[in-house]
């Protein structure tokens, strides 16, 4: 199946997405301790790679409500499920771009942060998705990359830190456990 064996293998396909939205996702890494551990300006322009059908964007947009998260997937089947979530949770700071991780229709510089869950494992080629990264974020822009026990695609953290200082990041930490981690580094 696509996007289950191996990395780079591509996305999970929206048809298999509603699980991702289950209750008991939060005790590997609730929504709230991700936006905590994000720490993000109440402004920040904020763009969240692969979000799925948005468990966790609904938490990081009201986090940033003087701000926007923008969402890019390349399945907008993908999209139209986080707009439901999130139009129905009353959250309208965000953005939905149909688009390619691996060439992102962003200006240089546009983004304060940027973050993938459970993704870096399903893009083609990583280090050229983190360098793009690099690229939309303004100098000192924030990037995290959490992993999840369970995700087949999922990156150890020394593989997130090599891959993360390869693109030009410098690292300022890895936080969590067995169950999920998030490296952090800022451009």
């Amino acid at each position: 199946m696509p996007g289950h064996h191996g990395h780079g293998a591509g996305p999970m396909p929206y048809t298999r997405a509603r699980h991702l939205l289950h209750p008991l996702r939060g005790l590997i890494l609730s929504p709230a301790a991700l936006r905590r551990n994000l720490s993000l300006p109440r402004d920040a322009e904020v763009l969240e790679i692969g979000p799925g059908p948005g468990y966790y964007s609904v938490e990081i947009a009201r986090g940033i409500p003087e701000g926007t998260l923008w969402l890019l997937d390349i399945q907008p089947e993908m999209l139209a499920m986080a707009r439901e979530r999130l139009e129905r949770e009353g959250v309208h700071n965000v953005r939905y771009v149909e688009g390619d991780a691996m060439r992102p229709p962003f200006r240089s510089g546009q983004f304060d942060a940027a973050l993938l869950v459970a993704v870096l494992g399903e893009l083609p080629d990583a280090q050229g998705g983190l360098s793009e990264l690099h690229r939309v974020l303004r100098p000192g822009g924030l990037v995290s990359v959490t992993e999840q026990f369970g995700d087949p695609d999922r990156r150890t953290p020394s593989e997130v830190q090599r891959l993360l200082g390869e693109a030009g990041f410098k690292l300022e930490g890895t936080s969590g456990g067995r169950r999920a981690w998030t490296v952090k580094a800022r451009r």
